[in-house]
């Protein structure tokens, strides 16, 4: 027998405590396993197309294993859908904040970081109805991301002195980053090449930048900020 009765009960606790966290931090990896997994099959072929057979494929687990994690190809969709977008937030975040580039490199990076994975993704027959999915299950996060991402543009507008030209003609840097990111969206429902639609973006970016009628001041040419 222990001669510390206490401290063994204590120690089985702990032991206790730490298995359970060990398990489910194995857990959470290996969801996020599949997770990445389902992602590549959901952008080969779209929501519809996809099989819960296809999805326990290609994360390498058994149909009956895959349905212990989600329940329901919603489910699992949606859980790509967060892991998705979380990850284009950041890259866009980072984009914006890259101060070592001309703000139309910030500008046209930050809308390839954000908009431009659908564009360079996702096979061009499944991408509306895609597109329509991400919508109907995982909206208000779509919205939520968009709207902060808008905000991020109208921000770097602000900081660049880019807004200030369109001051006098009484439109407001929400505007014109709604505008940009009307752009890239009527590009992406176009199924524009990678290639192109940098172009493309890099021109609507450029006219905003030339600046509305108070251009001649000089602002908006570009001060890293």
């Amino acid at each position: 027998m222990s001669a510390n009765p206490g401290a063994d009960a204590g120690a089985g606790v702990s032991a206790g405590v730490s298995a359970g966290a060990s398990e489910r931090d194995m857990a959470s990896a290996r969801r996020d396993e599949i997770t990445e997994a389902a992602a590549g099959v959901f952008l080969r072929y779209g929501f519809k197309k996809a099989s819960m057979d296809d999805l326990a494929r290609a994360a390498r687990i058994s149909r009956q294993g895959l349905y212990l994690h989600f329940r329901t190809k919603d489910a699992l969709f949606e859980a790509v859908l967060v892991q998705l977008v979380a990850q284009l937030r950041a890259a866009a975040v980072a984009a914006i904040d890259r101060d070592d580039l001309e703000p139309e490199d910030r500008l046209v990076g930050a809308f390839e970081a954000f908009c431009g994975y659908a564009v360079s993704s996702v096979a061009s027959e499944s991408f509306n109805e895609l597109m329509e999915t991400a919508t109907s299950v995982g909206g208000p996060l779509v919205r939520e991301a968009e709207t902060e991402f808008v905000r991020g543009i109208a921000g770097l507008l602000t900081r660049t002195g880019v807004a200030e030209t369109w001051a006098p003609a009484g439109i407001p840097p929400e505007e014109l980053a709604n505008h940009l990111y009307a752009t890239s969206s009527g590009l992406k429902h176009l199924r524009t090449p990678p290639e192109e639609y940098r172009a493309r973006m890099r021109t609507a970016v450029r006219i905003v930048r030339a600046g509305g009628p108070g251009a001649g001041s000089g602002l908006g040419s570009g001060s890293a900020a």
